[in-house]
């Protein structure tokens, strides 16, 4: 188990950091989408890049080095912790994210709506200004 507060100051100077489309999905969408998405949040050993707690609902930003070879070991186990844990894992290429933002928007839109009907929750998704 990684300790803690390594975790906790990761997590922090990730936010601080945000990779280019990182940021530019927070600013254009998730900033805006309720209910809340989180930054860069821990969960057990993991920090997923955004989080909707009351979907449990993961966004990931997936560059290259999520699908090299020698990090797939690692990427199957954490994927299968975070779907034992009960939430539902999007992921969006930094391509995707530079060409089609807005198609994105939809996307997830559409996906929180579903998932709150999973999960029968009586939530409204919504875009505030």
């Amino acid at each position: 188990m990684q300790d803690k507060k390594i975790l906790v100051d990761r997590a922090h100077k990730m936010r601080k950091e945000p990779t280019e489309e990182e940021n530019k999905l927070w600013h254009i969408i998730l900033k805006k989408i309720r209910p809340r998405f989180l930054r860069q949040r821990i969960i057990g050993n993991y920090i997923v890049d955004f989080c909707c707690p009351k979907l449990k609902l993961i966004i990931e930003v997936d560059g290259e080095q999520h699908y090299m070879p020698e990090n797939e070991r690692y990427e199957n186990a954490r994927t299968a912790f975070l779907e034992q844990k009960g939430y539902k894992i999007l992921r969006f290429y930094n391509s995707d994210i530079n060409k089609s933002i807005k198609n994105i928007a939809v996307s997830i839109a559409g996906i929180c709506k579903e998932r709150a009907e999973e999960l029968e929750k009586d939530v409204v998704v919504e875009f505030i200004k």
